[in-house]
């Protein structure tokens, strides 16, 4: 009997990777970058890592001052490239809208009486804001952020201490998310998961063993049922 529900954030319940992406491609053109369909491939693949080792800004600098290096931009202009991109992602973030059906997806798993939290690996107060800003928050019994635990997915950590502080078995819980990091620390956490594939790392998730792939949002609470 399935008793939580522990969501991702950003491509799960918010809908802004894609735009990301166009973002960042953006970014490096006006910055006089023309970016030919193999760069822009490169470009792309660079910000799905960003996304995926993103436990920290750190990450996402190094990565894209590496990005800076192979378009053969200078030093400096890879450092306003990199707070121009990091700013840029960080807005789009904050202002992209929910997946549609979001919210009537929360509403019946909480008269189902399933609890429910976040386990993202953006900074609380983004994670907050967002939340509130959709006006989501209330349906959250908490919210995991990168500065709550000292590994991010992943690693299982955030899901444990999420599930800890709910007072719930991993064996009740599951963990959806859009990017195999999800599904392999919800899996390493001794969750049941369901992998969202609705973005960009739809071939990456059917390899990752979820227990379940969903097509879409609006398929989780039929889907919870199976597991």
């Amino acid at each position: 009997m399935i008793s939580a529900v522990l969501f991702d954030l950003d491509g799960t319940l918010i809908d802004c990777i894609i735009p990301m992406e166009r973002i960042l491609v953006r970014v490096l053109e006006n910055l006089g970058i023309r970016t030919a369909e193999t760069k822009k491939k490169y470009v792309v693949e660079n910000l799905r890592k960003i996304l995926l080792q993103g436990s920290s800004p750190f990450d996402g600098f190094r990565l894209l001052w590496r990005l800076g290096r192979f378009l053969g931009m200078p030093p400096h202009k890879r450092a306003v490239m990199m707070l121009f991109a990091y700013r840029s992602l960080k807005e789009v973030f904050l202002n992209s809208p929910l997946f549609p059906g979001a919210k009537q997806v929360l509403e019946d798993l909480k008269r189902r009486g399933i609890v429910m939290g976040i386990v993202t690996t953006r900074s609380a107060k983004e994670a907050v804001y967002v939340l509130k800003r959709h006006s989501i928050d209330e349906y959250f019994e908490i919210v995991v952020s990168r500065d709550l635990v000292n590994r991010g997915k992943p690693h299982p950590d955030p899901i444990i201490f999420a599930l800890r502080k709910m007072g719930i078995s991993p064996a009740q819980a599951v963990m959806v998310g859009d990017m195999p990091t999800d599904i392999e620390a919800g899996k390493a956490a001794g969750a049941k998961t369901i992998a969202l594939a609705i973005g960009i790392f739809n071939d990456a998730l059917r390899e990752s063993g979820a227990d379940v792939i969903a097509s879409s949002l609006q398929d989780i609470p039929c889907l919870i049922d199976s597991l």
